[in-house]
């Protein structure tokens, strides 16, 4: 149990990852502070979670022991046009200095700065497995994970602790990707990308949370942390997995031309390549993951419906 005066502050702490680890959180017996620009959740606060709709609410003497930063626009909300890039951009950057200058202002510096950032900082790579010390490939998602991560690394300038957890594809029962990667399965359709040998490096967003608190109670994890499963699978083994849990009548390809049709630019970037990306930090450090395989993830993420 975690001591009540520790303060965390949480952004997007009322997204989907966001609200079950403030939960998490308030369950350890932390005190936490969610940005959010929800006014009418300011009602919800009360003595372990407080939320606030700026940073300049927090005086220059209150004691944050950490900031765990999610904030940021979904990379599959709409097409990337040139507008929309920017503003992906500027949601994580934005956010990051906020922080930042909030950091500087404070009379006691925080501990440690868990920031989201995700595996598309590597770039398109194919099989080749890839963990912490693997150099990335360019292109838009590593560009702005590559300049989300710089942002976040000024922290240290501070003496505060640095831990970047690159996300996989985060699969939960009630939103995110795997809402929409169900879809034809729930109608008996098992839906395979292309010629479906792209790599998927997921994780069960139960294993997000364990991580986060993992990374905040660990002094030694710091720097790149990759965030994903240790068992990635390709989006056809994906696919036979989702069959073997649901019912199916058909199994359907969908070509690459009609995939770049529907959403443009990020069906390359999402949908047609992947990483496979491997949590070599985490095992190492002795992390136990709930769900390492597949199989065991999508059972307990059906059932939950």
């Amino acid at each position: 149990m975690a001591n009540v005066d520790v303060r965390i502050l949480v952004t997007g702490g009322t997204g989907f990852i966001g609200v079950p680890l403030v939960r998490a959180l308030r369950e350890q017996g932390y005190r936490v502070l969610v940005l959010t620009r929800q006014q009418a959740l300011k009602q919800q606060s009360d003595s372990n979670v407080r939320f606030i709709n700026s940073l300049d609410e927090i005086g220059n003497g209150e004691r944050i022991e950490s900031m765990v930063n999610l904030a940021g626009e979904s990379l599959a909300a709409r097409r990337w046009s040139a507008q929309q890039k920017a503003k992906l951009i500027g949601s994580r950057l934005d956010t990051t200095r906020e922080l930042f200058s909030l950091a500087q202002r404070l009379q006691s510096k925080p501990a440690a700065l868990i920031n989201a950032s995700a595996i598309g900082y590597y770039g398109p790579q194919g099989d080749q497995s890839l963990d912490e010390s693997a150099p990335p490939v360019a292109s838009f998602s590593q560009q702005l994970c590559q300049q989300w991560e710089a942002a976040a690394q000024e922290f240290a300038s501070l003496g505060t602790r640095v831990c970047l957890l690159r996300f996989g594809i985060v699969l939960g029962s009630d939103g995110g990707p795997f809402a929409e990667l169900r879809k034809s399965f729930d109608w008996g359709v098992a839906s395979q990308f292309a010629d479906g040998k792209q790599w998927m490096s997921w994780i069960h967003r139960d294993d997000v949370i364990g991580i986060i608190l993992f990374a905040l109670q660990h002094a030694d994890i710091e720097g790149p942390v990759n965030t994903t499963a240790p068992e990635p699978v390709t989006n056809a083994q994906f696919c036979a997995a989702m069959q073997n849990n649901k019912r199916t009548f058909l199994r359907l390809r969908l070509p690459a031309f009609l995939l770049r049709t529907m959403v443009g630019e990020m069906a390359d970037e999402l949908l047609l390549t992947g990483q496979r990306v491997v949590p070599k930090k985490l095992t190492d450090s002795g992390y136990t993951f709930k769900y390492p395989a597949l199989q065991s993830a999508l059972r307990n993420l059906l059932r939950s419906q």
